[in-house]
């Protein structure tokens, strides 16, 4: 029963969330912490924003494999952003 309404919470904050472009953290979290607080589910606020990490991951990933097939990524720009940002999360996660 906890899977199915964490994976309903997943998939409707996804969806609404990518289609609105605010990611599925603004839907996702607050979802999950208000089940949590009805005592539908057992879910600290820390695993609430990781499951909200990974939704969002697989929402821009299944988004970017969508855009590469339209041919609508520009390859240049994405290696100058990468570049610029890429060393500084290396040092962050590092």
């Amino acid at each position: 029963m906890v899977w199915l309404i964490l994976v309903i919470v997943g998939f409707v904050g996804g969806t609404v969330g990518s289609l609105m472009g605010l990611g599925g953290g603004i839907i996702v979290v607050p979802s999950l912490l208000l089940l949590a607080s009805l005592s539908l589910i057992d879910i600290t606020p820390q695993v609430a924003v990781g499951s909200s990490l990974v939704i969002m991951i697989v929402t821009g990933f299944s988004a970017t494999i969508a855009y590469v097939k339209q041919k609508k990524v520009d390859y240049k720009s994405g290696l100058l952003f990468f570049c610029a940002s890429g060393p500084v999360r290396l040092l962050v996660l590092g």
